[in-house]
């Protein structure tokens, strides 16, 4: 196998280093006449500063393409690249600390802890990820002003909109200065205007910060804030645009 630096870049993509890479990622379930293909041959760069939307149809292989990019899922084949090596055969003991350095993720169902005020949901993560941190109220305080809730950061979830509720869960995200979001359908429970604000809020993650951002949806309307739409369908990438 020919080991490729993140510094070099597949064919027709941009040619700043790439944050993570897949190389011909592939997923099947189960063996035999049983066996699926859920992704087959997935090769993608993932840049800094840039928005890209996965999209195509439910069974596709959207989420099995985000979660084998988040070290989420291990793949049956192909090369996974986080900070400069292959690390698709690592052990699931290796995988915690590069998962934690390198990706913060967003959830459709935003996943806050219902008894914790949004100040303590996004301080518990910034411990969960590095119990040595100095200061991890102090960061989730300024995380959670970089996303507009410094005056609802005193609220249980079940005081704050859906909206309000997926900022906390991006301030939560960002803790431990990953420099990639991935995000899972996080706007799908979201009505259209509060949604938009959501992925401006990302775009200018993306733009104003530095951090790449990939975002799974079924909206096109989404694809105004993109750097990149990548169409999968039948378990393969078919286009990126």
């Amino acid at each position: 196998m020919v080991a490729i630096a993140l510094t070099d870049t597949l064919p027709g993509t941009a040619t700043a280093p790439s944050l993570a890479r897949l190389v011909g990622a592939g997923k099947i379930y189960g063996t035999g006449e049983t066996a699926v293909a859920a992704l087959a041959g997935a090769s993608l760069d993932i840049m800094p500063g840039q928005v890209t939307l996965i999209e195509g149809p439910s069974g596709s292989g959207k989420t099995t393409l985000i979660s084998i990019l988040g070290l989420l899922l291990k793949p049956t084949s192909g090369e996974v690249w986080i900070e400069g090596r292959n690390v698709a055969g690592l052990t699931e003991r290796d995988l915690p600390g590069l998962r934690a350095r390198n990706f913060g993720f967003v959830f459709q169902g935003f996943n806050l802890f219902p008894a914790l005020t949004a100040l303590e949901n996004v301080s518990i993560a910034i411990e969960m990820k590095n119990p040595r941190a100095k200061d991890p109220r102090g960061e989730a305080r300024r995380l959670l002003d970089l996303v507009g809730m410094t005056s609802r950061s005193h609220h249980l979830p079940a005081d704050l909109s859906g909206g309000q509720k997926q900022r906390v869960a991006i301030a939560r995200a960002l803790g431990g200065n990953p420099p990639i979001i991935v995000g899972d359908e996080p706007t799908a429970a979201l009505d259209t205007k509060t949604a938009l604000s959501v992925m401006e809020l990302l775009r200018e993650l993306a733009s104003s910060h530095g951090r790449a951002v990939v975002v799974v949806t079924h909206d096109p309307r989404l694809e105004r804030f993109a750097d990149r739409v990548v169409r999968v369908e039948d378990g393969r990438i078919h286009s990126i645009s």
